[in-house]
């Protein structure tokens, strides 16, 4: 990669600085990326009218060059400042013709070099020169604008990622810290796993997460324990600890007491058709879980309801004979049991 030589670390001509390239715009590259090469593209500017576009002429490789540095050798000392480097063609080490701004001390300036084949590094301090063509240092204006943005959209990505890594951090710290059920608790919903999902497939997965469960009441998203259990049966599709908005359509009770059915007690009962009832109809109209809990009871099975004092419908099936069990269990985990 070229880098810039100066003989000693002081301006060779004239500081530079206007409303685009200055030395706030210069630190701000060099702050605010870990990029030290930009291969960049013709930018499309507007006409006055916003009618016509064309493209701005801006270098097509920039180099961050983060030197800042003396050097001492036998061909003499030098300094390489922190410099931008601008060219379009990389013929040699030092290209053919290549321009750079430099940081010396608090001031920048911008000069041109012409390099080649035979140029050696010693050489650069002594044909480096000011510019003067006003189309250059537009050239220069429009690329580091470019690279500005580059470094503006990559800066932008950065701070999403560090807020995103800050809140996994936070999160975890949260996780770490927050306490396990009490045993009562955890002997509660292994109780209810039993008598509602004794013969699931999933019951040895449903029985290891509540080994490991621990206390979710006031977390800032599951609110309660049950809700973070609800949804774990959700997300792994088991029809354990039901739950229904007041407004559900028929149809979703009448899924889940078939798949509660089949999966949990190996059964299939006839049960009330949705297609029976009005089409306006929800789960909250008047009858509709009595007429659902009945061919249930006759079969040894009933809806039991938790009670959350919320506007769902938290359903557990279970058998008649274990009532008196999962109305305990239901209190051990902080809620009141009521059936119809």
């Amino acid at each position: 990669m070229a880098r810039i030589y100066y003989h000693e670390e002081k301006l060779s001509g004239q500081a530079f600085e206007n409303n685009v390239t200055n030395l706030q715009l210069f630190d701000f590259i060099f702050n605010n990326t870990n990029s030290n090469k930009f291969e960049t593209e013709p930018v499309l500017s507007s006409s006055f009218f916003g009618l016509l576009k064309s493209k701005k002429e801006i270098f097509k490789t920039v180099l961050i060059s983060r030197d800042g540095i003396n050097y001492n050798t036998t061909e003499g000392n030098f300094y390489l400042p922190k410099a931008i480097i601008f060219y379009d063609e990389d013929d040699y080490n030092f290209p053919s013709e290549f321009y750079f701004i430099a940081k010396l001390g608090d001031k920048i300036e911008i000069r041109k070099c012409n390099g080649g084949k035979d140029i050696k590094w010693f050489q650069i301090p002594d044909l480096h020169k000011e510019i003067i063509d006003i189309k250059i240092i537009s050239k220069i204006e429009n690329t580091i604008l470019e690279v500005k943005r580059l470094v503006e959209t990559t800066y932008n990505k950065q701070i999403d990622i560090d807020k995103e890594e800050k809140k996994e951090d936070e999160l975890r710290k949260v996780e770490e810290n927050r306490p396990f059920l009490t045993e009562i608790q955890k002997n509660a919903y292994k109780e209810l796993t039993e008598m509602c999902i004794g013969l699931n497939s999933k019951k040895k997965k449903v029985t290891h997460f509540i080994e490991k469960l621990k206390n979710y009441d006031k977390d800032s998203e599951y609110l309660t324990t049950l809700n973070f259990v609800m949804d774990f049966s959700d997300e792994n599709k088991i029809p354990f600890i039901l739950r229904l908005d007041w407004k559900a359509e028929i149809e979703d009770l009448e899924w889940a007491l078939i798949s509660s059915l089949k999966e949990n007690f190996n059964l299939s009962i006839d049960l009330p058709s949705s297609v029976n009832y009005d089409k306006k109809a929800s789960v909250s109209s008047d009858n509709v879980f009595e007429d659902f809990d009945k061919p249930l009871r006759k079969n040894g099975l009933q809806i039991g309801f938790i009670d959350t004092k919320s506007d769902e419908y938290i359903i557990v099936m279970h058998k008649i004979s274990d009532k008196g069990k999962v109305v305990s269990a239901v209190n051990e985990i902080g809620y009141e049991y009521f059936d119809r």
